[in-house]
């Protein structure tokens, strides 16, 4: 979040009454900005509110001006960052530019809130224009929020981490995209820098650590807002990045000893954040992708692993957390029970459901179908025609009770990973498939979800090729009417 904007001396130039409106509408738009609760309908009206006090105090102090385009700024970049918008960025540039000219160049104007917002807007220019050269840019300012810092500090750190693993993420995507400008493996670059970074981490959160050991004493009430001080959630974050920048770098050849580090990796951030859903579910997501990717390629690592006893510890984490969030685990099977019942019957009134209760089981659901997935896999591998025996059967049951749970408190949830297990061998259900993949289509599921190689031999039906088909192309007319919002937020930008 954006510092107050800093207090300015009064000036003979300027009325006082004029300095005081200044003031106190500067004030209120950084609260505005600095409030989580601010929608983005208001956020979106800054960009007016700021040109206006510019246009009408001209003569305004070149430290307020600073200040108005700092928020002006930080506005732009949210909503950029909300909306993965890269004109919206563009406009946060802009104003951090035009910043940088008024403070002509002193660093200490921007600091690195200002230069974090500045490589994130660059950053999100990179992503969808699919820039190399805007990525390194960003990290540039990555590094400069990090040198204004002093070096020393976590959150700018953390920050510029996240941005090499994002920079990994948009190499490698072009890399596999055949894009000529990258090499296949420029990415690993990125997550080793990466992986740099996480390390220079531990370093200041052990020796936050240690230097509150040696206190030895209570905190103090005003030490519970103070900015430089490293929480074990705050650990638990990098702990995360590092587990997933690992995985990242994992190959078909990798050893037991590699699959074990990830993991020890994703249960450190899980005991430093014990309630972190994130945690968990990025966890079950690497084991289940993990799991598969090696049975595909039959490797030394399926026969390596207790992975029955893996994906059961991953579940047992599942149930403590959905318990602690007052939800249990056996009322799936209760569910799917009621809706395969009399259809005329009420529903039961239910209690008010945690918010992540639904992505929860969505994960778990994933996970434990993918490793349903992966059985049927290795089944294959031995027999042409695949038989299923009780336990695998169970275990598929038990899959689809938690996604349909899921679906029932989330439309947009379970669906997808249904379809796919319906169309698994052993277990294929055209119609079952046919209706959970035209749910996921309803719900816009399939723009980022559909893989045709997910649905084995039912990818040659007749029914399933138009979910083949790419999505319709924007109208240029709705790219004309985003260019307008845009213009209404930052209404100093030019568009032909």
């Amino acid at each position: 979040m954006p510092p107050k904007p800093r207090g300015i001396r009064k000036r003979q130039r300027q009325p006082e009454d004029a300095t005081t409106l200044i003031d106190n509408e500067l004030e209120q738009i950084n609260d505005l900005l600095q409030n989580e609760d601010t929608s983005q309908k208001q956020i979106w009206q800054i960009g007016k509110r700021i040109k206006k006090l510019l246009e009408t105090h001209a003569s305004m102090d070149k430290q307020k001006q600073i200040d108005a385009h700092f928020l002006w700024g930080t506005a732009l970049s949210r909503l950029a960052s909300l909306n993965e918008d890269p004109a919206l960025a563009e406009g946060a540039v802009d104003k951090f530019e035009q910043m940088h000219e008024l403070s002509q160049g002193d660093d200490s104007a921007l600091g690195p809130v200002g230069y974090s917002l500045w490589a994130s807007s660059l950053l999100t220019i990179a992503t969808e224009k699919q820039s190399v050269e805007v990525l390194d840019k960003a990290l540039r300012k990555f590094e400069v929020a990090v040198e204004v810092d002093g070096g020393t500090t976590f959150e700018s750190r953390f920050q510029h981490a996240k941005a090499l693993k994002e920079g990994g993420d948009l190499v490698k995507f072009l890399a596999e995209a055949e894009d000529t400008a990258v090499g296949k493996d420029d990415h690993v670059k990125y997550y080793k820098k990466a992986l740099e970074v996480c390390a220079k981490l531990a370093e200041i959160y052990d020796a936050e650590s240690a230097k509150n050991d040696d206190a030895k004493q209570p905190a103090k009430p005003e030490d519970d807002n103070d900015d430089d001080s490293v929480s074990p959630e705050d650990f638990a974050e990098v702990k995360l990045l590092e587990a997933i920048v690992h995985s990242l770098l994992e190959t078909t050849d990798m050893a037991k000893d590699d699959f074990e580090r990830t993991f020890q990796l994703f249960q450190e951030a899980l005991t430093l954040s014990p309630g972190n859903p994130e945690a968990l579910m990025e966890l079950a997501n690497y084991t289940a992708q993990t799991y598969v990717k090696h049975v595909a390629a039959q490797t030394k690592l399926v026969a390596a692993i207790e992975w029955a006893k893996v994906f059961a510890d991953i579940e047992a984490d599942y149930k403590r957390l959905l318990t602690e969030v007052g939800f249990d685990l056996a009322e799936c099977h209760e569910i799917c029970e009621r809706k395969d019942g009399d259809p005329n019957a009420p529903e039961p009134e239910e209690e008010e459901l945690d918010a992540s209760v639904p992505h929860l089981l969505h994960s778990l659901g994933k996970a434990l179908g993918w490793h349903v997935k992966g059985q049927v896999m290795a089944l294959q591998h031995k027999e042409k025609q695949v038989t299923v025996d009780d336990a695998l059967k169970k275990q598929f049951v038990h899959a689809v009770e938690v996604l349909r749970s899921a679906h029932h408190y989330h439309d947009k949830l379970g669906c997808y990973p249904l379809a796919c297990l319906f169309a698994l061998p052993g277990f294929e259900d055209e119609k079952q498939c046919r209706t959970w993949l035209e749910t996921s289509d309803s719900y816009g599921i399939l723009d980022d979800e559909f893989n045709l190689d997910d649905f084995g031999d039912m990818k040659d039906k007749e029914w399933i090729q138009p979910f083949t088909q790419p999505a319709e192309e924007v109208n240029p007319a709705d790219e004309q009417n985003e260019l307008e919002i845009v213009s209404e937020m930052d209404p100093t930008r030019e568009h032909d």
